[in-house]
């Protein structure tokens, strides 16, 4: 008898520890509150509130706010069924610019979630002509509070959001959100090109630099629920390597939620390795050979996507090759590549060495990679070219005052240009009718400068490297 009621006594224990461990567990599990990043370029903006990792919920409250000095402002929150007197009662309220909202299970206990993530609802946002092209607004959570299983408090990791003003990805045609007419608009560019750059960005989805049905196929397969993100690594081609020389180069992720992880799946040379955090390749190659293989990025909502990549690594007397800039050719034209590049030798020694280029492929809008053989050294060097359907660039007119090392640039570019820097550090003021200009002491005379013109959305549209000299 004693041993029976050892034996139940033993069994009772088991079970309230089973309990308590289930309770801790829900307690210890962090929840993620996700406010949504939404891009618009119409008078509003929708931006969803998302609860992820969770399979249990009782009640919650938090508050989310937007500065109110941006051309942003709330004006209304529309929650799903499920929180409209469906599963939860939820109550709210807009003062100075944010969202205090509460909820509780219409039963007032908990309620249990299928899958792991459910939405709440949809802040409605109104963008006063004010908030321009390219700007951003940063969406702040606050006094966050959720309970879970049993009533019990669990943590709660907030994922703040973000509303940009720039046509969404996926979008195209100016729907504000991915449509069916996107994806058809996409399998007509080889007959009427994308031209916009800001529509052309949002329509290569799949981050290759051209567009094709692939593209065309991941917005509809997002319309129709068979993916959940745009998350995707852009692709390019990473430098040869050098044998027992220093190598760096990065690998970008896009269409996800930052911070993002990168794993590798394959051999990459030996004595390379990735940071999982920047996506960075750096090292110092041991083995000459070719190397094949995959990345994968995981975001901060657990999203994945992969893209293959190669590096050659080569024994040669060249350590290191200074890579051309981005180049923009016209449609069906011949891009102006260099002859001559500058090189480094093993030695630490700086040269020039020739350059014989592969024929380019300029019919198609896009980018396209040109590839040249420099010598018979059996290094290669490589060089995006641009393909457009217009100069962004007509003209560069150089003056010089020699006593006073007095530099003054003007350009002429096209109307979608609104921004032009120098070397990356100063913005050219804009004259009006399509000319920038500086005025500066700070370079000397007959030194090589890079002009890069943006979009209003902040796209890169054109790099260009000119010698100082007078015209």
């Amino acid at each position: 008898m004693k041993n029976l009621l050892n034996k139940v006594l033993l069994f009772s224990l088991v079970l309230v520890a089973l309990g308590l461990s289930g309770v801790i567990a829900q307690s210890a599990n962090a929840e993620t509150l996700e406010v949504g990043e939404s891009r618009s370029l119409g008078a509003t903006v929708e931006v969803p509130i998302t609860i992820r990792d969770t399979s249990y919920l009782t009640s919650g409250n938090f508050v989310i706010s937007a500065p109110s000095t941006v051309g942003v402002t709330l004006k209304s929150f529309r929650p799903e069924p499920t929180f409209e007197d469906q599963k939860f009662r939820t109550r709210s309220t807009i003062n100075n610019n944010a969202l205090d909202l509460n909820f509780i299970s219409m039963s007032g206990k908990e309620e249990r979630l299928i899958g792991n993530k459910i939405t709440v609802g949809y802040l409605v946002y109104e963008l006063a002509p004010s908030f321009k092209a390219g700007a951003s607004a940063e969406l702040s959570l606050t006094s966050m509070n959720m309970k879970g299983r049993l009533n019990q408090d669990v943590i709660v990791t907030p994922m703040n959001g973000k509303i940009v003003r720039k046509m969404p990805v996926g979008d195209v045609v100016g729907n504000n959100k991915p449509t069916a007419a996107a994806a058809i608009r996409i399998l007509q560019h080889l007959n009427k090109p994308i031209t916009d750059r800001e529509a052309f960005l949002s329509a290569d989805v799949n981050g290759d630099g051209v567009l094709t049905q692939e593209d065309a196929q991941i917005i509809l397969d997002y319309i129709a629920g068979k993916r959940t993100t745009f998350l995707a690594i852009q692709a390019k081609e990473l430098d040869n390597a050098v044998l027992k020389s220093e190598y760096s180069e990065q690998v970008t992720a896009m269409n996800g939620r930052g911070p993002y992880t990168f794993k590798r799946v394959g051999t990459i040379p030996a004595g390379l390795t990735l940071n999982e955090t920047t996506g960075e390749i750096s090292g110092t190659p041991t083995r000459a050979q070719i190397y094949n293989f995959t990345i994968q990025v995981t975001d901060a909502l657990g999203d994945s996507e992969k893209r293959m990549f190669s590096i050659n690594v080569i024994d040669s007397n060249i350590m290191s090759v200074e890579k051309p800039l981005p180049i923009n050719v016209k449609l069906n034209g011949t891009p102006e590549l260099p002859t001559r590049v500058n090189v480094t030798y093993k030695d630490k020694t700086t040269g020039k060495e020739a350059v014989s280029w592969k024929p380019v492929d300029t019919s198609k809008i896009g980018t396209v990679i040109a590839k040249g053989m420099i010598g018979d050294t059996g290094f290669t060097v490589s060089v995006e070219v641009n393909v457009v359907s217009a100069n962004y660039l007509n003209s560069i007119a150089i003056k010089y005052v020699q006593f006073l090392n007095l530099h003054t640039m003007e350009v002429d570019v096209a109307t979608d240009v609104y921004k032009v820097t120098v070397n990356n550090t100063y913005n050219m003021h804009f004259e009006g009718d399509k000319k920038f200009s500086l005025i500066s002491s700070n370079f000397p005379a007959n030194s090589t400068v890079t002009f890069r013109m943006y979009d209003k959305y902040g796209n890169l549209l054109e790099t260009k490297q000119h010698i100082l000299q007078p015209n």
